[in-house]
């Protein structure tokens, strides 16, 4: 089936509009960080976007695809946060980086985390010494948390009796 640039136009603005509603639906928490699974449902989405694009695929069916994919997302995301042992099976748990300002190597081997990649995330932060840092985890969706000992901690409002 030969399509017009029009035909192409046409779908790829229905598909468009289409996306935007179930982002809408699905919730800004799946937007702003992807998890593994959030990244295997947008991997899918991706192909189901290219096949009705080219009208591999008829836009209905796409669109019925589409609205599977998100709605069995948004189940598992709801099941998983109302079941531990689901939650366990589906998100990787939050691992302790560096403790009492020391690289925990064995942590960052099982996440296949590079030192030199941490370093990089800390830099972000402002922060530069591993020393400084009390502990630090990579999180779930991939960010790194940190805790900064009480001495690398900046001056509070509280604590300016002690200069006085």
């Amino acid at each position: 089936m030969e399509l017009t640039l029009t035909g192409i136009a046409l779908r790829v603005s229905l598909m468009y509009l289409y996306a935007l509603v179930l982002l809408r639906i699905s919730g800004k928490e799946s937007v702003s960080h992807l998890t593994a699974m959030d990244f295997v449902v947008t991997l899918i989405i991706g192909d189901l976007f290219d096949d009705v694009f080219w009208a591999e695929v008829p836009v209905l069916q796409g669109t019925v695809g589409f609205g599977t994919i998100i709605l069995a997302h948004i189940l598992v995301t709801y099941a998983s946060s109302r079941n531990q042992f689901l939650h366990r099976l589906i998100a990787s748990p939050a691992r302790l980086v560096i403790q009492k300002g020391k690289l925990v190597q064995e942590n960052l081997g099982r996440e296949w985390m590079r030192p030199e990649t941490l370093q990089f995330e800390m830099r972000l932060r402002g922060e530069e010494h591993v020393r400084e840092i009390k502990e630090a985890r990579l999180e779930p969706k991939g960010q790194v948390s940190m805790l900064k000992t009480a001495s690398a901690q900046p001056v509070q409002k509280k604590d300016l009796h002690r200069f006085r």
